[in-house]
């Protein structure tokens, strides 16, 4: 177990990237195992530089029984959290954890009262709100000129990038894209991920083609009867809202929800074109799938949960059997309900219009 210097001197120790989990613990083990106690240390970051002058904590000499200590789990997921956070006493404040684990305190972590723990704690949870936030409100646009390329501009609060990067490229795997931040960019090509320096918002494009189609989308599918304010802005800060092509739409959306939930409070009912009639006896055959025709039928005579009764009719599909490519929406809407045909409403003449301007036959 590191015992404490017996002299009171100064050191510095660096820490490169700031947010790097092994880095951190690399510099954490060289004062460990020098036994220098968490009051004695100036954390750098970076290429910043000490203001006291002290020297760096490798010139200390080693205690003649130094090891390094065994740490919890739990520990190094907090810290690797805590890491990305901006606040620059989180290097202290993770390393005076470290010493007391190392000194006997290994249960400390479970007392959520305790300052350094309170301190860490709230840390964590701001970065995983941020990681949240980048994940929910990062919008790619197309490169012009280069055909299935993509960059994002966005403005993280703390040094999430390489946190959130792997969850971009297992979700756009087939893309290739690049997400840009004041501090930190990233690239996806396809197979591997590539890390480098900050960049400027002119270096990201302009709204592309596609905006227009997701905006419509998206004011197709507001419901102004949903609509919460407070939780919209909760959910949605207003920073946010310079990232998000949507976000031009919400002041319009909000101003007419009353009227929009007023028209469809005046609206008539209308009544279902047919109701579907129950069976006569209540187990349906077994499902034969040699055939689409023979799976719409048992559809049609399903009666094996309660969805059937408040429904018109079935949605069960459309287009060829032999189709490369299917679609599948959510649970059927009015129009589609009423109809018979899935994506007939208005989700579903945008994704006409999306179909259309890439040149698909729908059916």
């Amino acid at each position: 177990m590191p015992r404490l210097r017996p002299d009171a001197q100064r050191w510095s120790l660096r820490v490169d990237p700031p947010w790097s989990l092994q880095a951190w613990r690399d510099a954490a083990r060289e004062a460990l195992l020098r036994g220098v106690a968490p009051p004695q240390l100036d954390w750098l970051e970076g290429s910043d530089t000490s203001l006291l002058d002290a020297p760096a904590v490798q010139q200390a000499p080693m205690l003649a029984d130094a090891g390094a200590p065994n740490v919890p789990r739990d520990f190094l997921e907090l810290a690797a959290t805590c890491l990305c956070h901006r606040d620059p006493q989180r290097l202290a404040v993770l390393y005076r954890l470290l010493w007391r684990i190392a000194h006997g305190e290994r249960s400390v972590l479970g007392n959520p009262a305790d300052a350094d723990v309170l301190r860490a704690t709230a840390l964590a949870q701001a970065v995983r709100r941020d990681t949240h936030k980048m994940k929910a409100f990062v919008r790619f646009r197309e490169v012009p000129g280069q055909p299935d390329a993509f960059i994002a501009w966005f403005e993280p609060q703390h040094h999430i990038v390489d946190r959130v990067a792997p969850f971009f490229a297992r979700r756009f795997t087939g893309m290739r894209w690049a997400i840009l931040t004041p501090s930190r960019s990233v690239a996806w090509d396809g197979q591997a991920l590539a890390f480098g320096p900050g960049a400027r918002r002119e270096d990201a494009p302009a709204e592309d083609a596609r905006e227009s189609l997701w905006q419509t989308y998206y004011a197709s599918i507001f419901n102004p009867a949903r609509l919460n304010t407070r939780m919209m802005m909760q959910e949605m800060p207003a920073k946010y809202w310079r990232h998000l092509p949507e976000a031009q739409l919400l002041p319009r959306l909000v101003r007419d929800a009353a009227d929009r939930v007023q028209e469809m409070h005046d609206r008539p009912a209308q009544a279902p074109q047919r109701r579907i009639p129950p069976r006569a006896n209540a187990a349906a055959p077994a499902a034969d799938a040699s055939s689409l025709d023979n799976l719409r039928g048992q559809a049609i005579a399903c009666r094996q949960c309660p969805l059937w009764e408040q429904a018109t009719q079935t949605v069960f599909g459309q287009g060829p059997a032999d189709a490369r490519v299917m679609v599948i929406g959510e649970q059927p809407g009015d129009t589609e309900d009423l109809r018979g045909q899935p994506f007939a409403g208005p989700a579903g003449q945008v994704l006409d219009r999306a179909l259309a301007e890439l040149g698909i036959d729908r059916v």
